[in-house]
This record gives structure tokens, C-alpha cells and sequence, in this order.
């Protein structure tokens, strides 16, 4: 097995926004442990992790270990299926461009689900999701990017036209997603009801733990990748057999 872990960093932010036309969701459970508050909501099936101040990202693409033995081995509190992969889960390689800290790994795709990048700058603390067709690579040492998609959400607005476009947006799958306050707070989503995402947005503009600043959503993948590990809430692990090439997680 060869693989890459890395370490990124996220900072907080207190600006506050909120709409006054949506019926706000609280969650119908929610458990804390240390600095990390897991929250879950019953219809649909979500759960939303709030990353702490730093976070992990394993590409092993000939990966022969279940994600419960990468989260114990590596000693992560959470870990959740990353970004698109091509082949099989022993076998595999990244779908679209990735970059870890200045090493291009694979190449920029043209894709219709594919929509972005995740560009994570560890100096400045910050996490963007850049329009894949504009996106112009780089070299930058303090990078990690890596293609996913489709946008779902962007500055509190639901992207309905990447949706439709996309490979599965408007079909009914379990999903996994990222999200950001502000382009610094960060989260884990997971879904594990079968939604589409035009229907699934909406219920994340609703969910109170996202009520205030900037929200933007990223589709990470769905369907059988989706997998979800927290060391300290057993209750919402999902999938954690399961042998995936691409995982994202913290400490």
C-alpha cells in the first residue's frame, strides 16, 4: 500500500448572516466531544461534523484497508470518504486534478459533475472551491487542491444549474459533502438517506448550525463510498469496512 497524509489548517469566523425566510432546523441530536460537536438530524438521515483547527487528507490508491483501520492506525477522531476516484478501490487513481503541497498527482478533468476544486492554503488558513474551467493550476508549496463536484451551494445560494448538469444531482443517492463558513469554518457532511441534491441544499440552508456567515457546499462523492467514522460517537459510523483510496479526516 502507498499512500500520502497530509495536514491542513483552518482558522474560525464570527460573521453572521441569516435569512429570515427559512424555517430553521435544529438538530434532533447532537453530542460534543472536546472540541469537535457532531450534530444529527433525522429526515433526511444528516449528520454534520464541524472540523476542529486541522485536518488530514490520505490519497492511498492502492489502499487494501478498511477505513476503521486507517482511522485507528493514523489515530483520527473522524474520517469521512474524500473526492471522486477512477477503478477499483484496490486499484485506483484521483478523478481530476489533485495537487499535494506543489506535486501534481493527477491531471485536470473535463467533467460535467466535476465542477471545482478544493484549494486548501495552509499558510493563510483558508479553503476555496474555485470553478474547475477557470481554475488555473499551481505549484504553490502551501497548496493541496483537489477536483470534486458539483458545487451544491455557493454563498448561501443553491447552484440548481450545476445540479441539473451534473452526473447524479437530480437522481436519489446517499451523499457526502463539504462545507465551509466563510471559506475557514469547515464540515463534514453525510447523508445517508437517498436525496437529490436540489432537495438536500435546501435542507442545509435550514439546519441551524449553518445560520450564520457565508455557506458553501461541495458534493464530495455518493452512492456505496460513502462512509463515515467517528471515533467518539460509534452511533453515526457508516460504512467504516469499507476500502476506499481517498479519505479525508482529523485528529
Amino acid at each position: 500500500m502507498t499512500g500520502v497524509v497530509l495536514t491542513l489548517a483552518f482558522a474560525f469566523s464570527t460573521a453572521q448572516t441569516q435569512s429570515p425566510t427559512r424555517v430553521v432546523l435544529s438538530p434532533d441530536s447532537s453530542v460534543r466531544s472536546s472540541d469537535v460537536m457532531v450534530s444529527m438530524w433525522k429526515h433526511p438521515h444528516v449528520t454534520v461534523v464541524e472540523v476542529p483547527d486541522t485536518f488530514v487528507f490520505c490519497y492511498l490508491p492502492r489502499n487494501e484497508v478498511t477505513l476503521d483501520s486507517i482511522a485507528r492506525r493514523e489515530k483520527l477522531r473522524c474520517v469521512i470518504n474524500g473526492s471522486f476516484f477512477e477503478g477499483a478501490r484496490g486499484n485506483a487513481s484521483h478523478a481530476g486534478w489533485l495537487s499535494l503541497y506543489g506535486l501534481k498527482i493527477t491531471p485536470m478533468m473535463d467533467d460535467r459533475q466535476l465542477t471545482h476544486v478544493v484549494r486548501n492554503n495552509g499558510t493563510q488558513r483558508t479553503i476555496e472551491f474555485l470553478p474547475a474551467r477557470s481554475f488555473a493550476t499551481s505549484t504553490n508549496p502551501r497548496l493541496v487542491e483537489f477536483q470534486t463536484g458539483p458545487l451544491v451551494i455557493e454563498n448561501g445560494r443553491v447552484r440548481e444549474d450545476l445540479i441539473r448538469s451534473s452526473i447524479n444531482g437530480s437522481s436519489r443517492h446517499t451523499r457526502s459533502l463539504l462545507a465551509t463558513l466563510d471559506h475557514r469554518r469547515c464540515f463534514f457532511i453525510t447523508v445517508t438517506d437517498r436525496v437529490t441534491l436540489t432537495d438536500l441544499a435546501d435542507t442545509l440552508l435550514r439546519l441551524s448550525i449553518f445560520q450564520r456567515g457565508r455557506l458553501d457546499v461541495v458534493d464530495l462523492d455518493g452512492g456505496s463510498s460513502v462512509a463515515l467514522f467517528v471515533r467518539d460517537v460509534p452511533g453515526v459510523n457508516f460504512n467504516t469496512n469499507d476500502r476506499l483510496p481517498i479519505l479525508i479526516g482529523f485528529h
